[in-house]
């Protein structure tokens, strides 16, 4: 159960951790022929005819102890990379995606946060916003639906009827409108 949450939900979120599973598998197959390559006899053949054999055993000792710091520099580099790119964007648009599916169940009380000043901010304040249009375009239906259920009630004469009209009239404006607010983006 504990380990559920770090599983990744999302296919970004698979990607982006294949690779950087990738990235530590080329880094460390390149330590390793490093590794390979400064023990070679070219390299120590090399630094014997300039330096002396326990200084350059020490010197190619050396050079492998910086190269493994800057490897493990990086990987840990790519790993904060990642935990900032799962906080910063996977956390939120979770939260967008869990938001959406319940104003598309018909849950019109859903607000999502609108933390960041970024993409993600943006997104969540017009999902708001559409959200708060579609929630008045429903009580704008249901008061012209009753407001037309108390004319047709009152009565079946011209007067009522034109009313009703009129109202319907209202009501195809108001949904024609809602439309074509959906074209202007």
């Amino acid at each position: 159960m504990f380990f559920k949450r770090f599983l990744p939900k999302s296919g970004l979120q698979r990607q982006l951790i294949f690779y950087i599973v990738f990235i530590g598998v080329v880094f460390l197959t390149m330590a390793v022929e490093m590794n390979g390559f400064l023990q070679g006899e070219k390299i120590l053949g090399t630094l014997n005819g300039l330096v002396s054999p326990e200084l350059s055993v020490d010197l190619v000792e050396n050079i492998l102890l910086k190269v493994r710091v800057m490897l493990g520099n990086l990987l840990l580099a790519i790993g904060l990379v990642m935990m900032l790119f799962t906080k910063r964007i996977m956390f939120p648009l979770e939260r967008i995606i869990e938001g959406t599916r319940a104003m598309s169940a018909g849950d019109f009380s859903t607000t999502l946060p609108e933390q960041s000043k970024d993409e993600l901010g943006e997104l969540a304040r017009h999902i708001n916003e559409l959200n708060a249009n579609e929630q008045e375009l429903i009580l704008l239906t249901k008061g012209m639906a009753d407001q037309l259920r108390q004319t047709l009630e009152q009565g079946a004469d011209e007067t009522k009827v034109a009313e009703a009209v009129e109202i319907i009239d209202e009501l195809e404006e108001a949904l024609s409108e809602f439309g074509r607010s959906f074209y202007r983006c």
